[in-house]
């Protein structure tokens, strides 16, 4: 697959960003999925971590809303 689109993203006070709509489709995440940054020389790329990828994935006991309330800010 070969294309090449551009988007934007402010970070905020909190070093969080909001990935635009695009890049979250075309990536395929949504709210608990992990990314994966990969750095070099060239630049950094995004991925999807695949579920064997997410260390915390086997920790379904801490996946509650008060866990994700309590954890958001981290």
């Amino acid at each position: 697959m070969s294309y090449m689109s551009v988007s934007r993203a402010r970070v905020t006070s909190k070093s969080q960003l909001v990935l635009p709509k695009a890049v979250r489709e075309q990536l395929d995440v949504g709210p608990g999925d992990v990314l994966v940054f990969h750095a070099d020389e060239h630049g950094i790329r995004i991925e999807k971590a695949a579920a064997a990828d997410d260390p915390f994935s086997t920790f379904d006991e801490w996946s509650s809303s008060a866990d994700e309330e309590t954890y958001r800010d981290l």
